[in-house]
């Protein structure tokens, strides 16, 4: 068992990151554990827990994580839930079809991947299904400023330039529109206005569009000059 990395059996991390979601919606006995993860909390596995101080089980039935337990835990659903956030945003995928493939991913996800994957997204504060992300390393960090690498081009400063990564859209039809506007990986623009519509500059094209429209181009922000 690796707890350098966060990497501990399968099983054990299951029933951690399910009591961490339990004590959310302040559900935390022991049939409500049964519940989400089945046949995973066996007696075996719950006395294993326990020994290692890992969760408590009081004489009312309530089963809580303990100091320990609770890190382990904290990093096992911050792992989770960017893995979510980068499914859902980096590759477009929907909300509804981000959970088993998180549930993969953060199996394997190391924290110092985790942390790289947080500052890419910016610091993203909730999950795609409106959760907390615990804060990372990164996110603690003390800075003037915490500015993302890769954003959507809404949140860019007017003014600001930037080059297109990618287009995040399931919408062949928009996807299509984007790209003939000239809207595509590699190119650079700039910022113009925000309200009422987005107005990018595209090489010589002005180019508006709503700003649902904007939070599907992202782009990479230009390095600064420190002030």
């Amino acid at each position: 068992m690796n707890l350098t990395t966060g990497r501990l059996p399968e099983p054990l991390a299951e029933i951690l990151e399910a009591l961490w979601t339990l004590e959310e919606r302040e559900q935390e006995t022991m049939d409500d554990l049964m519940r989400a993860v089945g046949t995973e909390a066996t007696e075996e596995r719950l006395a294993e827990l326990k020994l290692r101080n890992w969760i408590t089980v009081d004489n009312g039935g309530r089963i809580r994580l303990a100091q320990e337990g609770r890190k382990l835990a904290e990093r096992i659903i911050r792992r989770h839930r960017l893995a979510e956030r980068l499914i859902c945003d980096a590759l477009g995928a929907h909300v509804d079809d981000s959970e088993d493939a998180a549930c993969e991913f953060e199996h394997i996800l190391a924290d110092g991947i985790a942390n790289s994957i947080c500052t890419l997204l910016g610091h993203p504060r909730y999950c795609p299904h409106g959760k907390p992300i615990p804060e990372g390393e990164c996110c603690r960090k003390t800075q003037e400023e915490i500015r993302s690498i890769l954003v959507s081009g809404d949140q860019l400063d007017v003014g600001e330039s930037a080059v297109i990564a990618y287009l995040c859209t399931a919408e062949h039809a928009r996807m299509l529109k984007l790209s003939s506007l000239g809207l595509t990986p590699g190119n650079r623009l700039k910022l113009l206005q925000k309200w009422p519509s987005c107005v990018f500059q595209c090489d010589e094209t002005e180019i508006a569009v709503d700003s649902e429209v904007a939070k599907n181009i992202y782009v990479r922000r230009e390095a600064r000059a420190e002030r």
